[in-house]
């Protein structure tokens, strides 16, 4: 699925990442751990087409990024990388369910995905499939702003947004940071169910260690990563 030799990337001429050689392959569930600033968003970023490196290939579903033009990034993206920002990303001015059918207004590939799983139902009875298991079941919060919602509340609108339409890959990035317990363990639910079904790749970045016994394979980022240095990115 995804294939990374010889990676590096600088921020402001400080090297963040130097790695020889990483192999993700299809279907795997990948857990990413390391202290702030030993890269791993930096890593997330590239991998998505975010950022591009100033040496080394990255390749993702055997296409090599370094062969794509800034829009044919966003639109490969679009078609199959769902991605759990950090900070959210989220779009102020619109609303909950409008937030997370937006990918399908990029990608046609991930809205025929959607509208398959809504088993005759539309993008908004899939997006909302998805909040009510990710545990938002107020209808009234739906057509709100997602301004208006908890910072907990937005972070499982990011994670819906990224499910929606099974995309080749699942990028999370601190996915459950602002999750209490019990929220928490419904995110890890829906989220192991859907790529299991699809068979989804999954890279998880977390610093919430407790996760790991979920997956089936983990990194310590520091230990493949030969800087060390403050991320800055």
């Amino acid at each position: 699925m995804i294939k990374i030799n010889d990676l590096c990337f600088s921020w402001k001429n400080t090297p963040v990442i130097n790695i020889d050689r990483l192999h993700i392959p299809v279907g795997q569930h990948l857990f990413i751990e390391g202290p702030s600033g030993s890269g791993k968003s930096t890593l997330l970023n590239l991998l998505a087409g975010v950022l591009a490196p100033q040496q080394g290939e990255i390749s993702v579903l055997g296409q090599p990024l370094s062969e794509l033009s800034g829009s044919q990034k966003d639109s490969f993206r679009a078609d199959n990388i769902g991605f759990i920002f950090q900070q959210f990303n989220l779009i102020p001015y619109l609303s909950v369910i409008d937030n997370i059918t937006l990918p399908c207004s990029f990608s046609k590939k991930r809205k025929t995905n959607a509208l398959l799983r809504a088993n005759g139902g539309d993008l908004k009875s899939e997006a909302i499939r998805l909040l009510n298991a990710l545990g938002l079941d107020d209808n009234a919060l739906f057509q709100r702003s997602v301004n208006e919602l908890s910072v907990g509340q937005q972070q499982r609108v990011a994670a819906a947004r990224a499910m929606l339409g099974s995309p080749e890959i699942i990028i999370a990035d601190e996915p459950t940071s602002a999750l209490d317990s019990e929220h928490r363990q419904a995110f890890i639910k829906t989220l192991f169910e859907e790529c299991q079904k699809e068979n989804i790749t999954l890279i998880f970045v977390s610093h919430d260690k407790s996760l790991k016994h979920h997956f089936d394979h983990c990194i310590n980022l520091q230990e493949i990563n030969n800087v060390n240095t403050k991320e800055s990115v």
